[in-house]
């Protein structure tokens, strides 16, 4: 690769390069660094400067960077086959990868595509035709909880509703059914106490279930994983899931369980569903994969369904049931082996059987971070963590304080990065952390908070002695 100076990349990445979920004129201002290379947990910039990569360059890495084992499956796989199409032909890869995630997750058929956006829409175009051709449902609704993510295409910020990533499109997405928030610390039913402390009756439960009951024409529910991540990583309260996969079992209704972020160990299982549902007669209907499925190294997801869901494609080329779906590099076989060496590096590494002394030691450290004025909850499971910042109790900063990218800049200068979404700071970490790096991420973490806290406590009092 050509070496080109920081100052004329910074320049043509400014004037070409239009990032994604940027406020391009604050990118400027800041001037993030410019990763060069990548190895362990580390990002590492072109100045030599190495931070923690700790959202996991956006919730995919599993095994850390530059896995010896993944980076040879990509060269191995290209030096024999770059493409082929999977419409209407198979590719090796592809069909074993296929098979490994079937006995995986528990669910016969599988459906490749590139990203969880799209793995979703596909379940929407599914679970329709379900409905459509199966029920022979002629009005047809989906429903997804509040506060929800499910990614940036049209159907799937429909799935999400109207919220600030979604508000300007809102013309363009469809009516969804929306179910009872389950986001605690902001509980819509008041009976979220002080400083994670819960005193709580479900009464989202008993709200589900009643709008469950009176939607007519619904089709499919779809959920996250057991944690709402672009939210502000938000768990599941204990036995929801298992709740609603009863009462969409009961009515006929399809559960989809988007395990885009969650999947490939992010709580602490396989999958998020698995801490509360069963291979056996408690699957979800649909599952969606994606992130990290690759280990996060290249773009892949899928989609997998029961048999019954599949069989509505069954039929004669001339009937015309097939799924009309497909991108061009669906089942990629590069991508498909990069998988395959993924799944293997679980199982002879044991990796989720090391990693719950890992997820403990992480809890026990953030869970300290409550004694700050400024820290209003911290909240997770597993890897994935969020740690919402406030004024006072559960006062918001104003949008313009910029409170987690205040911690979050900070942070950076000392060697860990991280992104946050609206005053919560997300952490994402791959399940490779060492103890030692956990010790270092909230060594910063403590330094960044204290510093943000200090500035707030100056400004306020500035304030009050300019109204005397």
């Amino acid at each position: 690769m050509e070496k080109w100076s920081e100052k004329t990349l910074r320049r043509w990445d400014e004037r070409h390069f239009w990032h994604p979920y940027t406020q391009m004129r604050f990118y400027r201002k800041i001037k993030p660094p410019i990763i060069v290379s990548a190895e362990g947990n580390y990002l590492i910039d072109i100045r030599g400067r190495r931070y923690l990569d700790a959202v996991s360059s956006i919730w995919c890495i599993v095994h850390g960077h530059s896995k010896k084992e993944l980076v040879e499956a990509i060269k191995r796989t290209a030096d024999k086959i770059q493409h082929s199409t999977t419409l209407g032909l198979a590719n090796v890869q592809s069909i074993l990868l296929a098979r490994e995630l079937s006995k995986l997750v528990g669910l016969p058929r599988v459906f490749f595509s590139e990203d969880g956006a799209e793995a979703v829409e596909i379940a929407l175009k599914m679970s329709f035709s379900f409905a459509r051709r199966k029920k022979k449902m002629k009005k047809i609704k989906f429903a997804s909880l509040q506060n929800s993510y499910h990614g940036d295409t049209l159907g799937a910020m429909s799935l999400a509703g109207e919220n600030p990533f979604t508000k300007e499109y809102k013309d363009l997405m469809f009516r969804v059914v929306h179910l009872a928030s389950i986001y605690c610390f902001r509980c819509p039913f008041n009976r979220a106490k002080e400083k994670g402390e819960r005193e709580c009756s479900f009464e989202c439960f008993e709200s589900t279930e009643k709008v469950i009951r009176r939607e007519k024409g619904l089709s499919a529910v779809f959920i996250e994983g057991g944690v709402q991540g672009a939210g502000g990583i938000i768990p599941f309260p204990p036995g929801y899931m298992r709740f609603l996969r009863d009462e969409t079992k009961k009515r006929g209704i399809l559960l989809v369980v988007d395990e885009v972020a969650t999947g490939f160990g992010k709580t602490g299982k396989m999958f998020g569903f698995e801490w509360e549902l069963d291979k056996k007669d408690n699957l979800p209907d649909i599952v969606c994969l994606g992130k990290g499925l690759s280990g996060g190294y290249l773009p892949l997801a899928s989609t997998l369904c029961r048999e019954e869901i599949y069989s509505v494609f069954e039929g004669e080329q001339w009937e015309g049931k097939h799924f009309f779906h497909g991108h061009t590099f669906t089942g990629n076989p590069i991508l498909c082996a990069l998988a395959l060496e993924n799944i293997k590096i679980f199982r002879s590494e044991k990796v989720l059987e090391k990693v719950g002394e890992k997820i403990s030691y992480l809890e026990s450290k953030l869970k300290k971070f409550l004694e700050f004025d400024v820290v209003g909850d911290v909240r997770g499971r597993g890897f994935m963590w969020g740690i919402e910042f406030v004024e006072r109790g559960k006062e918001p900063f104003r949008s313009d304080v910029l409170a987690g990218w205040q911690v979050a800049l900070y942070m950076w200068r000392l060697g860990v990065f991280v992104r946050p979404i609206g005053d919560v700071l997300i952490l994402n970490l791959p399940l490779s952390i060492e103890i030692r790096e956990i010790d270092f991420l909230c060594d910063v973490l403590e330094e960044a908070i204290r510093g943000f806290q200090k500035r707030v406590r100056k400004e306020v009092s500035r304030e009050t002695s300019g109204r005397k």
